[in-house]
């Protein structure tokens, strides 16, 4: 089995990307000539905040990464939001309103209960539990004989456990594509979901564990990061002493969040909210992007540049530069 050791997801995609060019096996999908790892593969995040992709040749769309993530933690499965993100996402719609594999309304919905308020329960209650266990994947509806079905879940289970006042996240995953997947926007959407469990418990962020028990890349698209370079400098400028970036927190209030969460959603114009991440980094971001399809660009760098979350400030504004 292989395995990495990254502070976060950028370290991690350099790694990979470097492992996979010199010890890949070609394999032909469906999907075109691929890259993948002949055993399952483990990621260890020791630090998973330091989520936010700078690489130009990877060109990450940050706006979609962590507005993902919030409808997600919100429990949302509808086309029309996300959409406004990533125009080509409906193309995994079976129906176009809905996605069938949607990891927050499985987390939240799916299974007749709120998986995240059980699993908090648990750990309040239970000290050193070990059954915390997030439920994704539904064999009466995933495990099917046809392939006609367009999005199923490609995490399939994820466990959580606290050790010393600090909660820590095991990943499973069945078919994991290195470069849009794993080393993207799931390195966003799951350390934003073991931060969100943590704020609500009130430990620490501890390790993110992902398990891969196939990892790839398509040959198209690696070709493209080939000549990427280990990238440490963006997180080491935001930083506060020189060593590290502390981002602000996700939760100051756990007892508002999912309320304000919700709010936040429906009113774009609130400011008034117990958890400031949502109105100094979320609010601001979500502007940004609303003017930069309106093409109103000067308008879309000055919310990015009020950004509070320096990681995704610059992501932001670079990202913006790239196009105009």
């Amino acid at each position: 089995m292989r395995s990495f050791f990254a502070r976060g997801v950028s370290e991690a995609l350099f790694l990979g990307q470097q492992a996979l060019f010199s010890s890949g096996k070609e394999v032909n999908t469906r999907n075109g000539l691929a890259l993948e790892f002949p055993t399952p593969v483990v990621t260890t995040y020791t630090h998973s905040r330091e989520r936010v992709l700078f690489y130009p040749e990877r060109d990450a769309n940050p706006y979609f990464h962590l507005m993902e993530s919030l409808w997600m933690l919100a429990g949302r499965n509808d086309v029309d939001w996300i959409s406004q993100f990533n125009g080509r996402i409906n193309t995994y719609s079976d129906d176009g309103k809905t996605f069938h594999g949607a990891y927050g309304y499985r987390w939240r919905n799916w299974f007749g209960m709120d998986q995240l308020k059980a699993i908090q329960f648990r750990l309040s209650t239970y000290h050193n539990d070990r059954r915390a266990v997030l439920g994704i994947w539904d064999p009466h509806q995933d495990l099917v004989q046809t392939n006609d079905g367009k999005d199923y879940p490609c995490n399939t289970q994820i466990y959580f456990w606290e050790r010393d006042e600090e909660l820590n996240m095991t990943v499973t995953n069945r078919s994991n594509d290195m470069i849009w997947g794993a080393y993207g926007a799931n390195a966003v959407h799951m350390s934003v979901l073991l931060e969100y469990m943590a704020g609500m418990l009130g430990y620490a962020v501890g390790t993110y564990y992902q398990f891969s028990n196939n990892l790839h890349a398509y040959v198209s698209v690696l070709e493209k990061l080939k000549d990427m370079q280990p990238e440490y400098e963006p997180y080491l400028t935001i930083a506060d002493d020189g060593l590290s970036y502390n981002p602000p927190a996700l939760i100051d209030d756990a007892d508002s969040f999912d309320e304000e969460l919700l709010a936040w959603f429906k009113d774009g114009s609130r400011t008034d909210y117990n958890n400031s991440y949502l109105s100094t980094t979320c609010s601001p971001m979500r502007s940004s992007w609303k003017c930069w399809k309106s093409k109103n660009f000067n308008d879309a760098f000055y919310h990015a540049s009020n950004i509070e979350d320096r990681a995704w400030r610059k992501a932001c504004v670079e990202w913006l530069q790239r196009r105009v």
